[in-house]
């Protein structure tokens, strides 16, 4: 069978791509660009791949899986369309050809879905069960980010963003899980959700949809009481369970997530020993370098309430060094100006820089931070009164200038 990915390049869809190709699928897929690491996955399974939406680059296959950044108007989805061909989502071919004859672990929330889900992958794999399989949208230190395994169980991160253009609800209905973890909610997303409420409606249809016989984890330190009241007067079939995740730190709130879980499977403290040697994952809270003047970080934070604790754990870290925060704005609800307020209480403190905000937004900022360029690295690395701390937090490229900044200190290092 010959299948089409359309938006292949992404984390998620090529990893999708893979799992076709392990599957016995041929497969082929276009996006507008392809960068490493994805491009050279693709390249090392074979997948064969074109670079454009022009029509040209249609194959007549039977089956097209359509990601979720693509949107009507794209011209190789509306000659797709023309043909009357075969096309799915994503998340439901996931489920068709992998999930409907798995267990699935489904880890949600706002944040930390990525982490904790390497967590649980992670403890399956170093006690030897690779057996168990998992789909994480991300690239963890230790494991890969893909593997079918051929036990019971699959672990994968279930998101509440939307699933492909045809189809608008939340990615996670589509795992049917047997067990859930929710960690915790807030409002995101702002190109599709119009409140927090609306977030929360769809998790509580994602509870009760849930079977019976499955098992549902809700982290009561990170969700409103009127979602925790609401949750508690629903029929449902599943098992719901309120704990406290909330740990000193982002890690140990996911350690104690990651715990619920594996809890299911080995005793506690076996499960403690085999995420002793977690590394975490790439772009969470990951030192990219250090010398004895300036560390820089680079993490995933892009949110207010992810970005105030990856700082509080800079400070935890650094006890004695000067934290500089740069703040990328690259989601819908940053760019909209949704989160300014929270975000001005956070940076007002510090020496900060922004990337990609408006110019209301820099107007806003302007007493503390600037926006971010070339022209700040030697301001940056001139100030000589405490050990730097750069913590670059987003969910993009920082329009390239992580890379640059990151290439500039290791020159100095290098002299």
């Amino acid at each position: 069978m010959k299948i089409f990915f359309l938006g292949i390049s992404g984390t998620f869809m090529g990893n999708l791509a893979q799992i076709a190709q392990k599957k016995g699928f041929e497969v082929f897929g276009v996006d507008q660009k392809f960068y490493p690491p994805m491009s050279d996955e693709l390249l090392n399974a074979g997948i064969k791949f074109q670079e454009g939406y022009e029509e040209k680059n249609f194959i007549d296959v039977d089956l097209y899986v359509i990601g979720n950044s693509i949107s009507r108007g794209n011209p190789l989805l509306e000659v797709i369309i023309e043909k009357n061909k075969k096309i799915t989502s994503a998340p439901a071919w996931l489920y068709q050809y992998v999930l409907k004859e798995k267990k699935v672990i489904a880890v949600s929330g706002t944040h930390g879905k990525t982490t904790v889900t390497s967590m649980i992958a992670h403890a399956f794999k170093k006690d030897g069960k690779n057996n168990f399989g998992h789909l994480i949208a991300g690239v963890p230190e230790e494991i890969d980010s893909w593997h079918l395994g051929d036990g019971d169980f699959f672990v994968i991160e279930s998101d509440e963003y939307d699933t492909v253009y045809f189809d608008k609800e939340p990615k996670f209905f589509h795992y049917r899980p047997n067990i859930l973890i929710i960690n915790n909610i807030e409002f995101d997303h702002a190109d599709i959700y119009l409140s927090i409420d609306e977030i929360e409606s769809k998790f509580i249809r994602l509870l009760i949809q849930m079977e019976k016989g499955t098992k549902a984890y809700i982290n009561i330190g990170a969700v409103r009481k009127s979602f925790k009241d609401k949750v508690q007067e629903l029929e449902t079939n599943c098992e719901i369970e309120f704990f406290n995740a909330q740990g000193e730190t982002i890690y140990q709130t996911n350690i104690n997530l990651a715990l619920k879980v594996l809890v299911n499977f080995f005793e506690e403290n076996k499960t403690k020993k085999l995420l002793q040697s977690f590394k975490g994952v790439k772009r969470r809270f990951q030192l990219l370098f250090e010398n004895e003047k300036i560390a820089l970080i680079s993490d995933f934070a892009h949110h207010p309430t992810a970005i105030k604790r990856t700082i509080e754990l800079a400070q935890k870290e650094f006890v004695d060094a000067e934290i500089i925060p740069i703040i990328e704005f690259g989601s819908n609800t940053m760019q909209n100006g949704q989160h300014d307020i929270s975000l001005r209480t956070i940076l007002e403190n510090f020496k900060s820089y922004t990337i990609n905000s408006s110019q209301k937004q820099q107007q806003l900022f302007k007493p503390f931070a600037s926006e971010f360029s070339k022209n700040k690295f030697d301001e940056i690395l001139n100030s000589k009164e405490k050990k730097l701390v750069v913590l670059m937090c987003g969910n993009r490229d920082f329009n390239g200038l992580q890379i640059q900044f990151l290439n500039k200190l290791r020159s100095f290092e290098s002299k």
